[in-house]
């Protein structure tokens, strides 16, 4: 059993080395399809009795500091294209528009009538029709919503940057960006949120503790994190077939933790659509900031009052 897995984790990772990332699409349209709004936003420093560092404002187009990489990129400038990547996507539904709510909404419909079509009837045929090929299946892939996955990314890195390949260097950095805001903050805020029971604690899909606990069911993180790698990779290649493989093992693995009775339909679903929806938008953004399409603008300034002593971060795009 054990060399099954292994020789199933070494046949998918070299499938997946294969890829060699290719250009992003049109930014633009890839916010449209994540139905993530990139609006501008503007921040204005709050009154203050002191001096203010406005002035020390930095962008992102502004030459690089002493830690520039024989890349050409910063530290400086990958670390404002994180801090743009996450304000952005974490503060997009205070920019949506009537059209990204509508968007929003049918999502969240289509989840909610998986739920009530398939949540029961799948748990049922999964748990009653349990194989070993299906058992040696799930356990291979599995894993590429945990661990596996940044292994996938990890060896972008190398390619990017031990070999010196820009697309593949873009690919690893929007990859981990994807998953610690998917997986690392949406999905388990969502699980609290939420609440849900899993089906090997439950017999019935509508059980719901919300603000209770962090290991719950709604939305799968296995699915948001797998999800979150695959529409990266999609997104930086323009070979359909990456596409096909990248996204077919993001399925398997939401298919495994059904198998497992670790999570409802409609989990899988919602986890997918999750790690879809924020890798596409990161992909797009971080087009963007590449193009010098966006800037970011980072600047401290002093609070000092009879009250209190402290400072603001400010940060405009």
């Amino acid at each position: 059993m054990e060399g099954v897995r292994r020789f199933g984790l070494a046949l998918a990772i070299a499938v997946l080395v294969g890829v060699r990332a290719a250009s992003a699409g049109d930014a633009s349209a890839e916010v449209a399809d994540a139905g993530v709004a990139l609006a501008p936003c503007a921040a204005t420093p709050p009154a203050t009795d002191g001096p203010s560092f406005a002035d020390a404002s930095v962008s992102s187009d502004e030459p690089s500091s002493s830690s520039e990489s024989s890349d050409g990129q910063s530290l400086k400038s990958l670390g404002e294209m994180a801090l743009k990547d996450t304000v952005t996507i974490l503060g997009a539904p205070l920019h949506w528009t009537a059209q990204n709510w509508l968007v929003f909404g049918g999502v969240a419909a289509g989840v909610v009538a998986v739920g009530y079509a398939f949540d029961d009837p799948m748990r049922n045929k999964t748990q009653a029709h349990q194989t070993a090929a299906l058992d040696d299946m799930t356990r291979i892939v599995e894993p590429f919503g945990e661990g596996y996955s940044f292994a996938v990314l990890g060896i972008y890195g190398i390619a990017g940057y031990v070999f010196h390949a820009p697309d593949a260097r873009e690919t690893f950095f929007d990859g981990i960006m994807a998953s610690i805001l998917a997986s690392g903050i949406i999905t388990p805020t969502l699980k609290f949120v939420i609440g849900r029971d899993r089906p090997s604690q439950s017999t019935s899909s509508t059980v719901f503790h919300p603000f209770q606990g962090s290991d719950n069911s709604m939305p799968s993180g296995h699915a948001t994190q797998a999800f979150a790698v695959a529409s990266v990779i999609s997104a930086h290649s323009e070979e359909w077939w990456v596409s096909v493989t990248a996204y077919t093992i993001a399925g398997l693995v939401g298919f495994a933790r059904i198998y497992h009775n670790a999570h409802w339909t409609s989990d899988v679903t919602a986890g997918a659509a999750i790690g879809t929806f924020v890798g596409r938008g990161i992909v797009a953004l971080n087009d963007r900031l590449r193009k010098g399409d966006g800037k970011v603008h980072v600047a401290f300034a002093p609070m000092v009052s009879d009250q209190a002593k402290g400072g603001v971060l400010i940060m405009d795009w």
